[in-house]
């Protein structure tokens, strides 16, 4: 069941990543609305936009904590700069893409806790099954 649970949070987080990633490498008008406010546009938005497919393409691959990994810090930095610049609503869509942006977040959180002890160089050291004082 954790298997099963852990590869729907990967689909989900892909699934959403995807498109989204496509529209800010096409320069979907809003994807350039949100850049040119951040001071971004266009070379941290087709930057963010590769950085996503990649994170996506990792999630679905058996390199799924690395693709965790980008997901968890890319999704932080678009919260901060949505509750900081941006507002919580953007262009009339309701909040709904700061939504989308916490249920990727909360995925890939979830993903890279569950399969930490499997990122590169710095996965052994994050595993702590051998810790005594843990429960």
């Amino acid at each position: 069941m954790k298997t099963l649970g852990l590869w729907a949070l990967r689909i989900l987080a892909a699934a959403i990543l995807l498109p989204v990633g496509y529209q800010k490498l096409i320069g979907d008008e809003m994807s350039v609305m949100l850049f040119d406010t951040l001071g971004m546009e266009p070379h941290g938005r087709i930057i963010i936009g590769v950085v996503e497919i990649i994170a996506a393409l990792l999630l679905l691959s058996p390199l799924a904590a690395t693709g965790a990994l980008l997901v968890v810090a890319v999704m932080l930095g678009a919260i901060i700069a949505h509750v900081t610049v941006l507002g919580v609503e953007v262009g009339g869509d309701g909040g709904r893409l700061l939504a989308m942006l916490a249920t990727v977040f909360v995925s890939g959180t979830t993903v890279l806790v569950a399969l930490r002890h499997q990122l590169p160089i710095i996965g052994h050291t994050l595993d702590r099954t051998g810790d005594e004082r843990l429960p």
